[in-house]
Parts: structure tokens; C-alpha cells; sequence
């Protein structure tokens, strides 16, 4: 006997920005059984960020403050001539992060997880870039080679 999945359709797709005022959309949790915080479509890269509920330690470079909460800087100089900020490596905790690349796969988490994907525009914002790379090859006819009369040459 075969088991139904236990998971899914606790989701909601709505539409929201991304980068340099492009419009994109995401998938916040609508119950508490949801295992996931945020689900975020990069429409430039064709990046489905799936943000999960699960922590994990993660070591970063944050710069470094003084007493008034102001950036420190150190005394020489960059590569670029300009001050650096002073940093210094620091444990964080952080939610685990899934990347899904696969047009057809982030498809179907759309279509398992959202409870509105039926309702729900998402396809203006989802790219398929194999077929979109297909589209965009043009075959360009070569101009046939024309004698001094402009007759076609033939072999």
C-alpha cells in the first residue's frame, strides 16, 4: 500500500520584489507544521532559494564596532587606496539554505508546497532558460554568391 505524502500545501505564493526593482514572487509559511521560513524566485539567475527551518553555525567576517557603535577602521590602506573596515570572525546562527535549479523541479515544490498555486499567477516570473535559449537561436540565411550579372552561382 502505497503512503500519501505527509507534507505540502502549507504554503502561500505572493508576488515580491527582487534586486534592481524587478518583480518576482515568494512562498511564506500559512501554519506552523510548514518546514520552511521563506521560499525566494531569483528571476535574473532562474534561482529558487529555499530557506528552511533548521539552524546551523555559520563563521562570517563582521566588521568590528567601537563604543558609539561606529565602524572601525584600520589605519593603512586598501588595495583601493581607501580605508578598510576592521573585521573580525564571528559565529552566527543561521537557517539552512536549498538552492533548486531545475526549471521542472521548482515547478513541481510550487505545485506540492503553495496553496494558491492554482489560483496564483507564478509562471509570469518562473523562467525556463533551456527553452529560452533554444527560442532565441536564429538560423541566418547566408546571401547567395551572384556572378557579374547577378546571376546565382551554382557548383
Amino acid at each position: 500500500m502505497k503512503k500519501e505524502n505527509s507534507y505540502g500545501k502549507n504554503m502561500k505564493l505572493v508576488t515580491s520584489y527582487w534586486g534592481n526593482d524587478s518583480t518576482s514572487f515568494k512562498l511564506i509559511p500559512v501554519s506552523n507544521d510548514c518546514p520552511y521560513t521563506e521560499v525566494i524566485y531569483i528571476p535574473d539567475t532562474t534561482l529558487m532559494v529555499v530557506i528552511s527551518k533548521i539552524k546551523k553555525e555559520n563563521f562570517q567576517m563582521l566588521n568590528k564596532l567601537d563604543d558609539n557603535g561606529d565602524i572601525e577602521y584600520s589605519k593603512t590602506t586598501g588595495r583601493d587606496g581607501k580605508k578598510q573596515p576592521k573585521q573580525r570572525r564571528t559565529q552566527v546562527e543561521i537557517f539552512q539554505e536549498y538552492y533548486i535549479i531545475n526549471f521542472e523541479e521548482q515547478e513541481e515544490f510550487i505545485k506540492e508546497f503553495a496553496v494558491n498555486a492554482d489560483t496564483y499567477n507564478y509562471k509570469q516570473f518562473l523562467r525556463n532558460i533551456d527553452s529560452e535559449a533554444n527560442a532565441a537561436i536564429k538560423t541566418i540565411e547566408k546571401p547567395a554568391l551572384v556572378n557579374t550579372d547577378g546571376a546565382v552561382l551554382t557548383k
